[in-house]
């Protein structure tokens, strides 16, 4: 008995491999074979490192590594890799400190009717990244609109908190017919600090005025330099182009209707510039009204709160603040949070951002990332 039990028990494995290795057309292809495939982890080369600090960044880099695996050792259904990188686009947000990243992929396994295969998929939508000292795809910088002369952040919306850290929607929440995907972000600070400041209300309507205005100046002063003719040149042109209307008719009564209708609906191109100020005019004081009238009618307490936008097209026109849960709060980074004195290799403050898919394999990765990472010890590595 113990016997056919133990046999029981190895018949479906050696299957599961002989299927992975001949990808016979009778062989069952289904969730349950994918999930009962036990993948493992690979060291990738790694990116753009650039020298100097390398090996203390490499350090810290294969910390965070290790903290990951430790969160998702066994990978099912799943190829797991990972790779360093630093330096290229990622530019850290404080200047007296080095901004790196642990990149890892997680390739899955699918059933492939076309071939009748169970193949590794040869792209991914399954990504981790732990991005050190720098602000990335949570928050998108806008050097365009500055707030006392400093460029602008977007946060993405505000999903709760993890552990006592603040997460995020990460930037790639879709669906398409390529499928759904999911993303979050966690961002790891020193205790009770952040490394970005909110703009206030009153900042932002201040910024987007005084930015209206001078895009309203420069507008106006770009219609005024265009050159029209004087009166003598603007008459010599009128009857030309009268004559060149007139001359498209075939006889002498329709001719002259031609150039009676011309005339009533002639204007000089000084006319022209002014009724194009007028518009400009009206267009701008018809987008800064609103905000004219919230800084007017508002409450100091509430031009205080934190200026959550609706959309990334903010500065154009200005309708209303979006409610704190809803919108992207508008911050700049906070250059008090940086301790100059440390060196530039140490991490001040992590991005977390993990993004996933809609198969049993990827769901399985982003669950194992939100309950078995430990987020804390890598708060305790700060400043280290």
């Amino acid at each position: 008995m113990q016997l056919i039990l133990e046999h029981k028990k190895i018949v479906p494995a050696c299957l599961l491999t002989f299927f992975m290795q001949t990808g016979l057309a009778q062989a069952p292809c289904n969730d349950e074979i994918i999930m009962a495939i036990n993948g493992k982890w690979t060291k990738r080369p790694d990116a753009t490192m650039k020298p100097g600090n390398q090996a203390q960044v490499i350090n810290r880099i294969d910390k965070i590594q290790q903290l990951l695996q430790a969160a998702y050792p066994r990978p099912r259904g799943i190829e797991a890799a990972w790779y360093r990188s630093m330096g290229g686009y990622n530019s850290s947000v404080s200047p007296g400190a080095e901004s790196y990243v642990l990149n890892a992929l997680f390739k899955t396994y699918y059933c492939n009717s076309n071939v009748n295969k169970l193949l590794l998929g040869t792209e991914t939508g399954n990504w981790f990244y732990a991005w050190v000292n720098k602000f990335s795809w949570f928050a998108e910088k806008d050097e365009n609109f500055l707030v006392e002369d400093k460029p602008v952040y977007l946060l993405t919306k505000k999903l709760g908190e993890l552990d006592g850290f603040p997460v995020f929607a990460g930037n790639e929440n879709s669906t398409s017919n390529t499928g759904t995907s999911f993303s979050k972000t966690i961002l790891i600070s020193r205790q009770g600090q952040l490394p970005y400041t909110p703009v206030t209300r009153k900042q932002y309507l201040m910024a987007f005025l005084k930015s209206k205005e001078t895009r309203h100046k420069q507008y106006l002063a770009q219609l005024m330099k265009m050159r029209v003719r004087t009166d003598a040149e603007e008459e010599v042109y009128k009857q030309q182009q009268m004559e060149r209307v007139a001359n498209q008719e075939k006889n002498e009564q329709t001719r002259e209707k031609a150039k009676a209708n011309f005339l009533r609906g002639y204007k000089t191109a000084r006319q022209r510039q002014q009724e194009d100020i007028s518009r400009v005019e009206e267009v701008y004081q018809r987008d800064i009204k609103t905000a004219q009238d919230y800084l007017g009618q508002t409450p100091g307490d509430s031009l205080a709160l934190p200026a959550h936008m609706e959309n990334t097209g903010y500065y154009g026109s200005f309708r209303k603040f979006a409610a704190g849960n809803e919108g992207m709060m508008m911050v700049q980074v906070n250059s008090q949070y940086f301790n100059n004195k440390l060196p530039a290799h140490v991490p001040q403050f992590f991005v977390i951002y993990w993004k996933w898919n809609a198969e049993n394999p990827s769901l399985d990765f982003a669950r194992h990332i939100e309950n078995n990472f430990n987020f804390k010890a890598l708060q305790a590595i700060l400043d280290k």
